[in-house]
């Protein structure tokens, strides 16, 4: 069984569980902060629908044929599932500042626990007369699985005409200044990160010599920055998935760890 929800309706959740599929079918879908609609079936978005505000859609695979567009002014928006943003699909995006992710005075984020695959279009504005700078880097969108496509047509305001979004980082795409992306990325001959799953040290083994290991969680929150560059202690993180950054000189590389 399908149910719908028909053009016309701005619906607003705090919890909602369905026993089927879910189709939006043109309504505003407003999460209200901390929400969850929950269903073990899949969940589709088309004809001009929107996935609004702060919360979570928890069904077993999710596609985007119409608008994502987090918050009210700022939001963080959380799909427990794969997500599909088809080629006439969107992501409406704000940034308001540098505090930080999905809070007043931050930047609009998706989080996706699954594999991402997008096309289609990515609208970014900076709001309130916000300036960034050409050291600012914004992670507007986290995933967990893999990563495949990347947006056919993105539309910048007019105060980040010298950003762009950067696809390079495991687990995360970000806007950031342009002459970020000018230093480039090397692969590091044979690094290794292991052992992966662990519980509470990894071992790190590269060619070069290893200056410094920076952790991050999903969503770009750095949670570690260390100079013992063979063996990283990891005792001090929660159970989940991260992102280790390892240096060596001008070169850098990013590796997708488990903490169990």
């Amino acid at each position: 069984m399908i149910r719908k929800i028909h053009v016309g309706l701005l619906l607003f959740f705090v919890v909602q569980s369905y026993g089927q599929s879910l189709i939006n079918d043109g309504a505003t879908i407003m999460l209200q902060e901390g929400a969850i609609v929950y269903s073990t079936e899949s969940f589709t978005n088309r004809n001009g629908g929107q996935i609004k505000g702060d919360g979570t859609m928890d069904f077993a695979s999710a596609m985007n044929l119409a608008v994502i567009n987090p918050g009210v002014v700022i939001g963080d928006l959380s799909f427990s599932s794969s997500l599909t943003n088809t080629s006439d699909a969107g992501f409406m995006m704000d940034i308001q500042g540098t505090a930080g992710i999905g809070v007043d005075n931050g930047n609009d984020h998706v989080f996706v626990d699954g594999d991402l695959v997008i096309n289609g279009i990515l609208d970014i504005a900076a709001i309130d007369g916000f300036m960034p700078v050409i050291n600012d880097s914004f992670t507007i969108i986290s995933y967990t699985g893999d990563l495949s496509g990347s947006f056919t047509t993105v539309n910048l305001g007019a105060n980040l005409t010298d950003f762009a979004v950067d696809y390079s980082m495991l687990g995360q795409i970000r806007l950031v200044h342009q002459s970020l992306l000018s230093r480039e990325e090397f692969i590091l001959e044979s690094l290794r990160v292991f052992p992966n799953p662990t519980n509470d040290y990894i071992y790190i083994k590269a060619l070069q010599k290893i200056d410094k290991v920076e952790v991050y969680d999903l969503l770009g929150k750095q949670v570690l920055l260390t100079n013992q560059t063979e063996k990283v202690n990891l005792v001090s993180l929660a159970k989940g998935l991260y992102l280790v950054k390892v240096y060596s000189g001008n070169a850098s590389q990013v590796k997708k760890i488990q903490v169990k």
